[in-house]
């Protein structure tokens, strides 16, 4: 009896292994992997390498696609280390792999036909690749783009099919990635958004001292009903007082969770968006946020308590419409100051028949740029309960450049004047194109100044880094 027992349960699993085997498709049942040997490959790139030479192809024929050769008896490897896990869905079917696990010197985005990515490529691997028929294309975003010029651009690897690039397909995927037994920390680069540079698009940065823009809060991550594909939302740093947009997939598992209030750092892979047109910072997991701060680094902003009754006298009502040139405006009394003393400044603009005046980093060969429309001598004493309006538009919006601020110092040398920032709605515009329409700063009480004060409109932005086109229209101030 009990041998016959025996039997019995040794055919009773047999007969449950072969059942779950058969109910797995072929190919997609992997036995997890407890040891991996290191394997033997001679590393004789790099992805520096595969940055120049894209570049060198498009220096010699003008093309923005590089595909490598085969070669049967020495292949071309390069290694690099992952820094992106789709493990929340932040990320789908692409790996960001950096060339050093610490202070790396250039990093790429790999396409790849397959997903659930982290759960064979977890954050800290070390990889082979193999490049020998592989393409890496390049992209900046710009109308022209032009991997030699200043702006900044994003270098992927793929496969070339039909003249355009595609995933690496799932099958291919084992002839071309090589995993390392080699795990390491990954440890970000500190850096402030100032000092971005093109050796640090897709590797793993840290912002500290940052927090989102106050005009953010109480948002989710990307669950709000105009997120499409995506949700951006500005991080502020505090340090250098610039901006950059956090990207979150709708598709992520955080989606819904409303943004931290806090400051402190974040850590993320700094890359540029579908388009390329403007840079990203892109989480793993919302664990790489760690905003616990609570004194935020908000500006201080002009503060008149609350204004009341209605304003029949306007003071001033600039719509720009005289101002025709340069020379035009200064002539009105506007200052129109490049603080690093270069030659670009705002410029009168039309469109539609309307004129105002209109400042982008594009093309200016400055960076930073920084720039200053003031207005001429103004004072308030005559009259009570002054407001003060205005409308600006924005075009190929890659970051926030603009605010606004008043000077009672203000003699003719801007970093030498104290200015106050205006609490005001500033427009945010399509990344690509022009707004159609105006943005109204709303009614700002700007009744406590007294004597003379000048009004100003700053913008910093930086050729090759945040070029937003700024327009600037309707001046009005208002008072009893």
């Amino acid at each position: 009896m009990k041998t016959h027992n025996k039997y019995l349960k040794i055919t009773l699993f047999l007969f449950l292994f072969s059942t779950l085997i058969s109910c797995v498709e072929d190919g997609l049942f992997e036995i997890p992997e407890t040891l991996i040997i290191e394997p033997t490959i001679k590393v004789n790139s790099s992805i520096l390498k595969i940055k120049t030479a894209l570049q060198q192809e498009f220096n010699s024929n003008n093309k923005v696609v590089f595909t490598f050769p085969v070669h049967e008896n020495n292949p071309i490897f390069i290694e690099g280390f992952v820094v992106s896990s789709d493990a929340t869905g932040n990320f789908y079917k692409k790996l960001i792999l950096q060339d050093k696990s610490e202070n790396p010197t250039a990093g790429i985005e790999i396409i790849l036909n397959k997903s659930s990515l982290n759960t064979s490529y977890e954050i800290g691997r070390k990889l082979y690749l193999k490049l020998d028929g592989l393409s890496v294309s390049y992209d900046d975003g710009a109308s022209t783009i032009d991997p030699t010029n200043l702006t900044l651009g994003k270098y992927t690897l793929g496969f070339l099919e039909g003249g355009n690039m595609k995933n690496i397909p799932s099958t291919a995927i084992k002839n071309h990635l090589f995993k390392s037994s080699v795990v390491e920390e990954i440890k970000p680069t500190v850096l402030h958004l100032s000092s971005i540079s093109e050796s640090h698009l897709n590797t793993f940065i840290r912002l500290e001292n940052a927090q989102f823009e106050k005009t953010q809060l109480q948002k989710s991550f990307s669950g709000e009903p105009n997120d499409e594909f995506d949700g951006f939302r500005h991080l502020f740093d505090c340090n250098t007082e610039t901006t950059i947009r956090l990207q979150t997939s709708t598709f992520a598992s955080f989606k819904s969770t409303i943004i931290p209030t806090g400051k402190g750092n974040i850590n993320a892979v700094l890359t540029k968006d579908y388009s390329s047109e403007f840079l990203v910072a892109i989480i793993n997991t919302p664990s790489d946020i760690s905003f616990l701060d609570a004194n935020r680094c908000d500006p201080v902003f002009l503060a008149c308590g609350i204004s009341a009754g209605g304003n029949s006298t306007i003071l001033m009502n600039e719509n720009f419409e005289n101002i025709k040139t340069n020379s035009a405006l200064i002539a009105a009394g506007w200052s129109n100051i490049n603080a690093n003393g270069n030659n670009t400044v705002f410029s009168s603009k039309t469109t539609g028949g309307n004129r105002f005046m209109e400042l982008s980093a594009y093309n200016s060969g400055e960076n930073p740029l920084e720039v200053w429309l003031i207005s001429p001598t103004l004072n308030l004493d005559a009259t009570t309960n002054e407001k003060l309006s205005f409308e600006t538009s924005t075009g190929y919006d890659n970051g926030k450049v603009m605010t606004v601020f008043v000077s009672s110092n203000f003699t003719g040398v801007v970093k030498k004047a104290t200015w106050t920032q205006l609490d005001a709605l500033i427009s945010e515009g399509p990344s690509s194109g022009y707004a159609t329409s105006f943005t109204k700063s709303g009614e700002l009480n700007i009744s406590c100044l007294t004597g003379n004060f000048h009004l100003a409109f700053k913008y910093v932005g930086a050729d090759g880094g945040i070029t937003t086109t700024f327009k600037i229209d309707t001046i009005k101030i208002t008072a009893e």
